[in-house]
Formats: structure tokens, C-alpha cells, sequence
């Protein structure tokens, strides 16, 4: 994020936001959930181990608070933010496959990941 052209307005509505998020997905911060959604990009385009399946909801928690606070947000900071989140989205919908029954552009809850790998060392 561009710190120099953000002013207490917009780290508030950060801080914000967080700070109602907070009893659903414990304190975190802006930066630190688009860390998060990039590293589960680059986990389901690189093959989701067979054995993480069940953790995968868990790994589009990071997703689901960027969405829920992303209205919060003044228009500086979403600024800041929107092309790198857009880039993720645009990978994470290269990596997967909408579940069936939603249409092609589901959203990240509405897919599944291309690749699954098998986590077992090889014999």
C-alpha cells in the first residue's frame, strides 16, 4: 500500500474495520489478509495436497474478511489495494473450477481448486 498518500482517515477506516471483524476472525490487519490470500493463491496453483482438502474453507477465510471489510475501506486505501487484489482473484479463478452448479464466474467460496495433488512422498 502507497503510505504516502494515505491520511488518518484511511488507516481508521482500516482499523475500523478490523476492529468489527475482529470477534469472526480474531485481530488481524489489511495487510496481513492479503498476504494471506496471496500465499492461498500460490498454495491452490500450485496442486492443494489431497490431505489439506478439508482445511481449504479455512484457507478462503482471508478472502471473506477482504470482502466484508473491503466497503469499509476509504476509496484511497481500496485505491491502493485494488489492482493487487484483483490480480489474486484473476489467479485464484486461473487455479480453480466453479463447484458445480454456479456459473463460471463464482466467486472464491463457489470453486474448487484444478489441481489436487497427492500429498504421500513417492515410493
Amino acid at each position: 500500500m502507497d503510505t504516502e498518500t494515505l491520511g488518518a482517515d484511511d488507516y481508521e477506516s482500516v482499523h475500523r474495520a478490523g476492529r468489527r471483524l475482529a470477534a469472526r476472525y480474531g485481530p488481524v490487519t489489511l495487510n496481513a489478509m492479503m498476504e494471506a490470500w496471496e500465499a492461498s493463491v500460490q498454495e491452490v496453483e500450485e496442486g492443494l495436497d489431497a490431505e489439506l482438502l478439508l482445511e481449504y474453507p479455512q484457507m478462503l477465510r482471508c478472502r471473506a474478511w477482504l470482502a466484508e471489510a473491503w466497503p469499509e475501506f476509504t476509496e484511497r486505501v481500496r485505491a491502493a489495494q485494488q489492482a493487487r487484489l484483483d490480480a489474486l482473484d484473476a489467479r485464484f479463478a486461473q487455479a480453480t473450477t466453479p463447484l458445480p452448479g454456479h456459473p463460471d464466474d463464482a466467486r472464491w467460496h463457489s470453486r474448487r481448486p484444478l489441481r489436487i495433488i497427492n500429498g504421500l512422498p513417492p515410493e
